[in-house]
């Protein structure tokens, strides 16, 4: 995909509004195209939206329509045309053919931003095995309209060295990539694992909600953020050891967006195994977005992709700061009747930061219990996790039956698997004589 840091690109922003879709809702669709398009870094000099029962197979748009774009991009001196969806590489073909323009579908956007902030070589791995599968699934006829057009957003990255090659080439290239994400992710699993003793908190939300806000509030880092879709694309774990009744890890993960395409999901599960593998998700979410409801469905959607919708949730309302007018007010309590397990807050400016605190303090006290364990000696691996796992009471040597005595408190969870291997050896020494 291109560098657009040496000029920034004019661009126009075309969509088709459906018969069967609110005009409302599209007009936020197009919206969050803009600020896709704002964070690419180009200059989005006029939109269009063609109202028709459905896209046309050929060319999206009505080709009248695109004589009209054709005749603006011209005088405008606009070389590129983003579209609010994906286009199939016929679409793409003609329609270049027709303004002379380049063309970028909603996933080639998000790609190209995506390459644009990553910073960790995990995330460069899981980003370019996304843009070559893209790559892939359009390689038919594809070649003709990229190698015509130089430069314009998808072209940069993988882009620039793919034009020439074929399907087993980049078969060839994602097997090695992918070999080369296998083995840091046998890193990031040995890392995981070190933290298991720690109650796992995962910070989820749609992109922009405030996340990396709130993560920097609550572990006092300073990590990047900014006024723009997907700011930070690398997940980063911090241990906040006195804030609460228990030393929790907390992760910030990737934003999550409307649509947001099925190949980025896929590339980037490796780095959503953080909020698989949470105890407690905090869900973020920017209250003062008029589309509010819609948003928290369109990241339940992403939870409901990966596995992780029956995890533990806490609804963050964030941003109440910015809102203090009877209709806030309203939706407010509208929220709160819907989403009992919520909180509302500021992450900029610390309010309703002690309710949250009070919610993990309480969740740390459902997940923990105080049982006294008798654990025969012989079982030095087992005695060595509880300590590992839990936070040792008491402990005594019952030298008559052969036992430790532990009284520990921790995770229900864990607790019911050790009783059950206590239980387990027993029987087998009973059935042993």
């Amino acid at each position: 995909m291109i560098d657009i840091t040496r000029r920034r690109e004019r661009v126009f922003l075309i969509g088709v509004l459906p018969s069967d879709e609110k005009k409302e809702h599209y007009q936020l669709s197009m919206e969050e195209l803009h600020k896709l398009a704002e964070t690419a870094e180009v200059d989005v000099i006029d939109s269009f939206v063609q109202s028709l029962p459905r896209s046309k197979t050929k060319t999206y748009i009505g080709k009248g329509k695109l004589q009209e774009i054709k005749s603006f991009a011209k005088t405008k001196k606009v070389k590129t045309l983003i579209f609010n969806n994906n286009l199939s590489p016929a679409q793409s073909r003609n329609i270049s053919n027709i303004t002379g323009c380049n063309v970028v579908d909603r996933t080639e956007l998000i790609l190209h931003i995506f390459a644009q902030h990553a910073r960790t070589k995990q995330a460069k791995l899981q980003v370019e095995i996304a843009q070559l599968d893209y790559s892939f699934s359009k390689l038919k006829n594809l070649w003709k309209h990229l190698s015509r057009i130089r430069g314009g957003i998808g072209f940069r990255g993988p882009g620039e060295t793919q034009i020439e090659i074929d399907r087993r080439e980049i078969r060839y290239r994602i097997n090695i990539l992918k070999k080369q994400l296998k083995e840091l992710e046998k890193t990031t699993k040995i890392k995981r694992k070190k933290r298991s003793k720690y109650l796992s908190i995962s910070l989820v939300g749609y992109t922009n909600a405030g996340k990396s806000t709130l993560f920097n509030l609550l572990t006092k880092e300073d990590r990047l953020v900014e006024d723009k879709l997907f700011a930070t694309l690398d997940a980063k774990s911090r241990l906040i050891s006195h804030r609460y009744e228990k030393s929790v890890m907390l992760t910030d993960t990737i934003g999550f967006i409307r649509k947001l395409p099925h190949k980025l999901v896929e590339s980037f599960k490796s780095t959503l195994l953080e909020v698989v593998e949470a105890d407690l998700l905090l869900h973020v979410i920017d209250v003062n977005q008029p589309n509010v409801i819609e948003l928290i469905e369109s990241v339940n959607s992403v939870l409901d992709e990966i596995n992780a919708s029956k995890l533990d949730i806490i609804m963050v309302f964030n941003k109440c700061d910015l809102d203090n007018s009877t209709y806030f007010k309203f939706l407010r309590k509208k929220l709160r009747n819907e989403y009992p397990n919520s909180v509302f807050i500021s992450a900029k400016n610390g309010e309703g930061i002690e309710q949250l605190d009070d919610m993990i303090n309480s969740y740390i006290q459902y997940k923990q219990d105080t049982e006294i364990l008798r654990i025969p000696m012989e079982m030095n691996k087992l005695i060595k996790f509880v300590h590992e796992q839990g936070d040792v009471i008491f402990s005594d040597l019952d030298l008559e039956s052969n036992e430790v005595i532990l009284e520990v408190k921790i995770d229900r969870d864990l607790l019911e698997n050790i009783i059950k291997q206590i239980e387990k050896y027993r029987l087998v020494c009973y059935i042993n004589g």
